[in-house]
Formats: structure tokens, C-alpha cells, sequence
């Protein structure tokens, strides 16, 4: 027979996984920041140069 989930056991578990994580994050929260804003000009240019494209695209078929 199989025994029931111990949910205090499971807890602990989650704790004790996301509290280092959470450490490494606020730690490194400069780093993460600046990632994630040139990951986002990145995107940007992108979604600016597809849109673009296809501007050029529908008025050439005029």
C-alpha cells in the first residue's frame, strides 16, 4: 500500500530548493536587469524590422 504525501516533507523541500535560488537572484539582480533589457531592445528591433518588411512587402505588390 502506498503511504499518503507527507505535505510538511514537500514543503520543507520547496523551502529549502527556492531560498538559495532567491539568493542568487537578488544577488545577481543587476546583472539579470541588464539582460533583460537588452533582451527587450533586441525583441524590439526586431518586431520594428519585421513590421518594416512587411510594409515594404505589401506596398511593392501595389
Amino acid at each position: 500500500m502506498r503511504h499518503p504525501v507527507d505535505i510538511d516533507f514537500v514543503l520543507r523541500g520547496i523551502v529549502g530548493t527556492a531560498s538559495p535560488v532567491l539568493g542568487v537572484i537578488t544577488s545577481m539582480q543587476q546583472q539579470i536587469e541588464w539582460h533583460l533589457r537588452v533582451a527587450s531592445l533586441g525583441v524590439g528591433l526586431l518586431v520594428g524590422i519585421l513590421s518594416l518588411v512587411a510594409m515594404i512587402r505589401k506596398l511593392r505588390k501595389r
